[in-house]
């Protein structure tokens, strides 16, 4: 781990990442906090937090972040020390400017109380934030195999103004040797290749996703090719509960999924229920289904 956290901390002090001083500086401050928090030397010994829960992605993710804001506190104190560092350099590594640091503080809004009650959680909504991110980037690079799907989505994305998400993903697909096609040329069809794009891109979120509901979602929607057709009025396709578990959703999962679904409308039904009642309506739904763990 302390590689890993040396090699972030190089990367965001930009003109200091030769400093052997001030990387160990942000290093150790990550490491001191962890400890505090008992995520280190802490053994059995310390209770459960909500940072104990969360995968091997989520747990790298919020390093990372901590190493960045740590790291852009090193490089305003030499800003502001007469240390040359061009104020525009550190806009630009600060693409958190505002935010308190997820392992300190949190953020005290208007209205009152605390969004969260612990630095950790405030810590873990902002790995989840980052984790999407880059589930989303990993989801939109997988479109290198379509071209002009990828076209689309980057040009939907500048239309947004997601531009750092479309200029990221653009440097990355670069550095693999993968270069998309400009925006600026016109290109047929385009309503077309963006919604092929966006069911991709639906199916990649789902499939990547730890969140039950949308898991179970997903599995249904395998089951759209037995669906008889939808001319047909008042198609219905009905998928016994066991079905749908396997080897990474146990039985007891799915119907937790499908009483989560249930509650939020995308499915008539109930817990006595041994099958799923699925017509065509309910699963266009369910193929645009997603929730954020």
């Amino acid at each position: 781990m302390e590689a890993f956290l040396r090699q972030r901390a190089q990367r965001y002090l930009g003109p200091l990442q030769y400093d052997a001083e001030e990387v160990d500086h942000v290093v150790h401050h990550v490491i001191e906090r962890l400890v505090a928090l008992g995520l280190l030397g802490g053994g059995d010994r310390q209770p459960e937090t909500v940072l104990d829960r969360l995968s091997e992605a989520q747990f790298y993710t919020f390093l990372n972040n901590c190493i960045r804001h740590k790291a852009i506190d090193r490089l305003r104190r030499h800003h502001g020390h007469g240390q040359v560092t061009p104020f525009s350099e550190l806009e630009e590594r600060e693409e958190y400017q505002g935010e308190a640091d997820p392992l300190s503080e949190v953020t005290m809004p208007l209205w009152g109380a605390p969004p969260f009650a612990h630095p950790e959680e405030a810590a873990l909504a902002a790995v989840t934030r980052q984790e999407l991110r880059m589930l989303l980037k990993h989801c939109i690079k997988a479109l290198a195999s379509a071209p002009r799907q990828l076209r689309a989505v980057l040009q939907e994305l500048e239309t947004l103004g997601a531009l750092d998400l479309a200029r990221e993903v653009v440097e990355e697909l670069q550095a693999i040797a993968v270069t998309p096609l400009p925006t600026e040329a016109p290109l047929a069809h385009l309503s077309q290749h963006r919604d092929h794009a966006y069911k991709k891109l639906r199916a990649c979120l789902q499939s990547q996703s730890s969140n039950l509901a949308v898991r179970v979602a997903l599995r249904l929607t395998e089951y759209g090719a037995w669906l008889p057709s939808s001319n047909e009025a008042g198609s219905v396709l009905k998928v016994p509960v066991e079905d749908l578990a396997h080897k990474d959703l146990t039985l007891a999962e799915v119907r937790q999924g499908l009483r989560q679904l249930a509650f939020e409308g995308l499915l008539d039904w109930r817990e006595e229920d041994e099958v799923v009642h699925l017509d065509a309506a309910r699963l266009r739904r369910l193929t645009r289904y997603y929730r954020i763990e």
